[in-house]
């Protein structure tokens, strides 16, 4: 089959490491896989730290490697022991592959079960014409869909939606809350928010394009910064979701925030140094989101079956991989980058 496959570390020009060509097909092995023909797979940030030799664990994933961990599409073929799936379904991907029985799935934590199986990040992705993956991380999706539009859904919808159901714990009618970052997972959680609480929703992001794209989607204003919305006389938040995670972002937002206010980290590109006399003092509460469960994609994908929530993409073909992860890293994609191979 194709694929788009990782050959090299670098933190400069992608092209000439990310290769598209010929390698095996997944083939049924087990008695719970499915093979899913990828028809969208998401171009995510991650993908990016692993082309720069990030450590994954212990150490950089190994090369050669095929990338994407957002994946949605058609099965292909399915084990002797598969009961609520056939050949022709259509699918969205949850990304962790688990067996059930770890102690932290069975609390309902199937993103904290540590030897889990990630395609795209410890197991081959959906760069690909084709995916294996296992029954029990398959999500149905409803007849006569565009997958593509639901790849997103499997990582960065999935982590703005768990941060956004945090922070809207906090937040009242009153309240305003800012989302930070208005790309592929930020143009997700002002939707998200808007859905889950009643605040103001404040968007913050340099970029013009995509300031506009989050007052189409709803975002009750836009500003480049922290600062531009204060000289506007915005209400200070009592919430902050950063999507960017940068040290000014990430200062930005401590500064900010009201007393008794959550800032909930999504982006990881900064570091954070808070006294913790600070914290005491105004009662704030610092929390990080890491993707999410099974249960909290299905009423995600839910949301946007009903129409209720907008995945805005912007597709590449396979052999535009490069181009893609490039445009991503450069801030040049509006929402979420989609390949389709």
């Amino acid at each position: 089959m194709r694929a788009a496959v990782l050959n090299a570390y670098t933190t400069t020009e992608i092209g000439g490491v990310v290769v598209v060509g010929e390698v095996d097909s997944p083939t049924i092995e087990n008695a719970d896989d499915l093979i899913v023909r990828v028809v969208g797979a998401g171009v995510c940030r991650t993908d990016l730290h692993i082309l720069e030799g990030q450590n994954f664990g212990e150490r950089p994933v190994p090369l050669p490697h095929v990338l994407g961990h957002e994946n949605a599409g058609v099965i292909e073929a399915v084990g002797a022991g598969v009961v609520n799936f056939a050949v022709g379904d259509l699918v969205l991907c949850y990304p962790f592959l688990t067996t059930g029985l770890d102690h932290a799935e069975r609390q309902g934590f199937e993103h904290h079960v540590v030897d889990r199986s990630t395609p795209g990040i410890n197991a081959p992705g959906g760069y690909a014409e084709f995916l294996k993956i296992r029954e029990r991380a398959a999500v149905a999706l409803p007849k006569g869909c565009d997958p593509i539009e639901y790849a997103p859904l499997a990582d960065a919808g999935l982590a703005a939606f768990r941060a956004c159901r945090k922070a809207a714990e906090v937040l009242r009618s009153s309240d305003t809350a800012y989302i930070v970052g208005v790309g592929g997972l930020g143009h997700l959680g002002l939707q998200i928010l808007k859905i889950l609480s009643p605040a103001k929703v404040v968007a913050i992001d340099v970029r013009q394009a995509a300031r506009d794209l989050a007052l189409r989607l709803g975002a009750d204003a836009a500003y480049a910064s922290f600062a531009e919305a204060a000289h506007a006389s915005i209400n200070p938040p009592k919430a902050v979701i950063d999507f960017v995670g940068s040290e000014e972002t990430l200062t930005s937002a401590i500064d900010g925030i009201q007393t008794g206010g959550r800032l909930e980290l999504v982006g990881v590109e900064g570091r954070l140094d808070i006294p913790a006399r600070l914290l005491v003092e105004r009662e704030l509460t610092v929390s990080g989101s890491l993707v999410g469960t099974y249960a909290e994609l299905l009423e995600l994908t839910e949301l946007v079956a009903d129409g209720r929530l907008e995945v805005v993409v912007t597709k590449y073909s396979l052999e535009q991989v490069a181009m893609a992860l490039t445009d991503l890293r450069e801030g040049r994609v509006l929402g979420r980058a989609v390949l389709v191979p």
